[in-house]
């Protein structure tokens, strides 16, 4: 079992021993929680990868220039889509 020393500053030295195997660098951000059996250290859950394509959306349209208009009436069928239609009454 290897040991770790907290600094007068409350900073935590985790043996290089123990960052090689748990791949972890200066600066990365560690979850604590306290436990039962005492503090648990961990990485946080990965977020899922985003590429550029998934953020592009409609800026990929190679199409002629839409007027306000048309962009409005597309939005307006889009919520008649997922919402259904209502009275705006």
């Amino acid at each position: 079992m290897q040991t770790a020393h907290l600094t007068n500053a409350g900073h935590l030295i985790i043996p290089a021993a123990i960052l090689e195997a748990c791949h972890l660098n200066a600066g990365q951000e560690l979850e604590i929680e306290i436990t039962a059996q005492g503090i648990l250290l961990k990485t946080p859950k990965a977020t899922a990868k985003t590429s550029l394509n998934d953020l592009i959306g409609c800026t990929g349209y190679q199409g002629k220039a839409k007027t306000i208009e048309e962009m409005d009436e597309g939005i307006r069928l889009g919520i008649i889509a997922e919402w259904g239609e209502h009275d705006s009454d």
